[in-house]
């Protein structure tokens, strides 16, 4: 809120393991006083679009965008099934190269050869790859793919205090309640520094 920067003209592009419900969407604009921003779905895997259980991250990740960027002119939705093979939904969303902003908040599974060579395609076209850091605390092994990619940007979560309800910025730390609840993060045992 009050800034000048929007998104206005531009596209971000959502890598998602599940679908939505539009009306989800919709709701949200309308109750928040944002323009409805158009959505574009690409559906991978022969995926339906249907959503499952995942469906609550793929809405929070939209709302999110144009919460953020009001003035988008869409925001494309690659779906795939969850359990699908990361280079597939990652290599239509490199070659479409449609949007230079892609957004992530899912992970799993070890490093990947083939998707990292993926990344390193997008980061060649001009295209960033913001990925989410995960809800789990510092991890002290293996880190769930991509989150330890060198050729992704990691956003950690944080908890922000306001003065009253709705009222004035007051703090922000990172986001760690413990017990293993928090934003991610941790030295990658499969990737060197870059």
């Amino acid at each position: 809120p009050g800034v000048s920067l929007t998104g206005t003209g531009q596209s971000v592009g959502m890598l998602e393991f599940d679908g939505y419900v539009a009306s989800d969407i919709t709701t949200y604009e309308s109750r928040e006083g944002l323009a409805n921003v158009p959505l574009q779905n690409v559906l991978i895997d022969g995926y339906s679009g249907a959503a499952g259980s995942g469906s609550s991250e793929v809405s929070l990740d939209i709302e999110m965008a144009v919460a953020m960027a009001p003035g988008l002119s869409k925001v494309i939705v690659y779906e795939a099934p969850n359990g699908s093979a990361w280079e597939d939904i990652l290599s239509r969303i490199a070659n479409d190269n449609t949007s230079k902003v892609i957004s992530c908040s899912w992970g799993g599974g070890p490093p990947d050869s083939t998707a990292e060579h993926i990344l390193q395609q997008m980061a060649t076209q001009g295209q960033t790859f913001f990925n989410a850091t995960g809800d789990d605390d510092a991890y002290t092994g293996q880190i769930p793919f991509p989150s330890d990619s060198p050729n992704t940007i990691e956003v950690g979560g944080t908890t922000l205090d306001t003065a009253a309800p709705g009222g004035a910025w007051s703090s922000e730390t990172v986001w760690n309640w413990g017990g293993g609840t928090g934003s991610s993060g941790g030295v990658s045992t499969y990737y060197s520094i870059p």
